[in-house]
């Protein structure tokens, strides 16, 4: 588990650094339960997303397509806008 929540960690903040994005206080647990994810159906896949697709894989393709600039967050909440 801790090289796959490495792996997903420098993932998540390479992105968030290529789009001026955060990570979430709660960004540790997140991560741990995206992990437990790949444990259980084989890939990094959103926890709140019911599908189970390549678009819904962390970062999922809403979010690279902007949703954090439109919502504020992503849908589960561990990348979120700079504030201001």
């Amino acid at each position: 588990m801790d090289s796959d929540l490495e792996n997903l960690r420098n993932r998540v903040v390479a992105f968030c650094d290529e789009r001026d994005y955060s990570l979430a206080p709660e960004a540790e647990k997140i991560l741990r339960d995206i992990v437990r994810m790949k444990e259980t159906v084989g890939d990094y896949y959103c926890p709140c997303r019911e599908r189970r697709h390549p678009d819904t894989v962390c970062v999922c393709k809403p979010v690279r397509n902007g949703l954090v600039d439109v919502m504020g967050s992503c849908f589960c909440n561990l990348i979120v806008a700079k504030k201001s």
